[in-house]
């Protein structure tokens, strides 16, 4: 990483529930954070997609504010998922190469 790059970030849990996918969330955000910090990358976009594959292929998502980067490590306590999980199906409906270049 150069202190040049803007960073774009984005995450989605998957494939049920687990203990460990709060506190997986909260590592990353905290990463990313840190190197923003530190100069190590100018700027820094994190994207969650809520509710798994879904937001993905539906473009369900939100941005995390850089205010409550370091309100995270709350998650760190608690289990799940704080963007939710699901399980979908890639239905022929969904044009599966023009969502992969769009988002």
């Amino acid at each position: 990483m150069s202190a040049a790059q803007h960073m774009n970030v984005a995450m989605m849990t998957s494939g049920g529930l687990a203990p460990c996918l709060s506190s997986s969330v909260a590592y990353l955000i905290e990463f990313w954070a840190s190197a923003l910090k530190e100069g190590k990358i100018s700027g820094l976009n994190i994207r969650m997609y809520v509710d798994g594959y879904k937001g993905v292929l539906t473009g369900d998502s939100t941005v995390i504010s850089p205010e409550i980067y370091d309100e995270c490590a709350c998650l760190h306590d608690l289990g799940g998922s704080p963007i939710g999980n699901s399980r979908v199906k890639f239905l022929a409906h969904y044009n599966i190469p023009l969502l992969l270049t769009t988002y």
